[in-house]
């Protein structure tokens, strides 16, 4: 979604077929465009929950997008352009911030477009820690995705697991793994520090199950048995997904991981 929420004042712009049209063409300044958009600061879309109040009453909804200069906020109330409005916006750690915004834009039935005017009180620098932190937050869900593609064809439709590189899957496990450390060490404990955690635990269990599954029950069995209690016990695989990892059914069984690994990944973006 295009948002005017991080623009920074800029000197007027002439058509550019100004030459042809003559002296009398009009200088516009740029804050009269809505459209145009001239950013400062780097958005990083993620979805945290917002409280604002405005002309209209006290209302709920979700940010989609943010940086250090604005935000966008999913919402089908009302607003008006310029409107100035109190934002609180809960962090990931579940505390909530307070900033003062302008409506820049907005889109009617989707939601709208704000730039911050001001951070209330003590709050301005727990509001940077949080951006610092999401912006983690996407480099590890962005490895994440990187590794789900892996069982994705060029057109989105699912491969089945002989026509992945089991190996190369591996190297890509490792890879995230790299990524998402990371990522966990820049967080405090909160619920989607919990999940990316879980996230990556699936991913790389479900090389686990798969390796065990290659072998089989007699080409290693230690580790056979503890895949197939990694799935009925850590991740409470049903008894259909059980009979498939014993019998040998790896697209059931890697399903069954790829959607645990998905969900948890899902909270976290």
């Amino acid at each position: 979604m295009s948002t005017a929420a991080d623009t920074k004042n800029a000197p007027p712009v002439v058509a550019r077929n100004a030459e042809a049209i003559g002296p009398d063409t009009k200088v516009v300044q740029v804050d009269e465009i809505e459209p145009i958009e001239r950013r400062q600061h780097e958005r990083i879309n993620i979805y945290l929950r917002v409280r604002w109040e405005g002309l209209f009453g006290y209302y709920e909804g979700t940010i989609s997008d943010i940086s250090e200069g604005g935000c966008f906020i999913l919402s089908e109330q009302k607003t008006t352009l310029r409107e100035l409005i109190r934002v609180e916006v809960e962090l990931h750690d579940g505390e909530w911030v307070k900033v003062w915004g302008e409506v820049t834009n907005q889109f009617q039935g989707v939601g709208f477009g704000v730039r911050y005017t001001e951070v209330e009180g003590g709050d301005e620098d727990k509001f940077s820690l949080s951006l610092a932190q999401t912006k983690s937050i996407r480099a590890g869900v962005t490895a994440l995705k990187r590794l789900s593609r892996s069982f994705v064809d060029d057109e989105g439709e699912d491969l089945p697991p002989e026509r992945v590189d089991r190996q190369e899957y591996k190297r890509k496990v490792m890879l995230a793994l790299s990524k998402v450390n990371r990522t966990l060490l820049d967080l405090p404990e909160c619920p989607k520090k919990t999940a990316l955690r879980l996230s990556v635990q699936a991913y790389a269990d479900l090389y686990r199950v798969w390796a065990a599954m290659a072998a089989g029950a007699a080409g290693n069995p230690k580790e056979w048995v503890a895949s197939y209690k990694c799935l009925k016990d850590k991740y409470g695989a049903p008894p259909h997904v059980l009979t498939a990892f014993r019998d040998g059914d790896l697209p059931t069984a890697l399903s069954f991981l790829r959607q645990k690994a998905h969900i948890y990944l899902t909270f976290v973006s």
